[in-house]
């Protein structure tokens, strides 16, 4: 039985358990897919959304895990977002063995998954917008930074980078969580920082 692309869409669609909606991952499984422009309903606001990107697949953030990542949490402890798409997938490939030569706190993995989470609940976040120089102040001092500013979910920098406090992680919501190459399919034309040094893997975007 051949399927329409539509009806494909709504098959590969996976529900999982949420506080108040359904986290959806979109598979877009299709060889032609790269002439179609997909629109979702009921997508929030841009100022609402953001984007993580991570070699693992989950269905919640797990505070256990802040401070294990790429970047030592130099930023602050805490979860890491972006506002803008471009860096999810450079974030989400960092550990597969392909991804571009970098400096982290981190090792290749033999069997990386890459993920990128769509994020919402940023309206319910009391972010302080910092400077790189202050943000890494706070990260120095932050429990007391925390205990001074308790209404503080957590800080914004000037590029969209986002460090949401542990106190606060359950505020955000995981909207749609899609596999790396799906993520970057659906998002073609999208300026993303470099996240694969394999250029055959790259050409199946053109």
């Amino acid at each position: 039985m051949v399927l329409s692309k539509l009806a494909a869409l709504t098959l590969n669609y996976v529900r999982c358990a949420g506080k108040s909606g359904i986290l959806f991952t979109r598979a877009p499984k299709i060889n032609n897919l790269k002439s179609q422009k997909l629109i979702f309903a009921g997508a929030k606001s841009a100022d609402d959304i953001a984007y993580h990107g991570s070699p693992f697949k989950f269905d919640a953030f797990d505070c256990s895990k802040i401070g294990t990542g790429e970047g030592c949490a130099k930023r602050g402890k805490g979860i890491y977002l972006f506002r803008t798409k471009s860096f999810a997938p450079y974030f989400a490939n960092i550990r597969s063995k392909d991804a571009p030569p970098h400096i982290g706190c981190t090792s290749r993995l033999q069997n990386a998954n890459p993920h990128v989470y769509t994020v919402s609940g940023l309206k319910s976040l009391n972010l302080k917008k910092v400077s790189l120089l202050e943000a890494r102040s706070i990260a120095k001092t932050q429990r007391f930074f925390e205990s001074e500013n308790p209404l503080v979910d957590g800080i914004e920098l000037p590029k969209g980078e986002i460090c949401v406090f542990p106190k606060s992680v359950s505020k955000l919501k995981i909207k749609y969580r899609d596999e790396l190459e799906d993520f970057v399919m659906l998002n073609r034309g999208t300026d993303f920082r470099p996240w694969t040094k394999d250029k055959k893997r790259l050409e199946k975007f053109i």
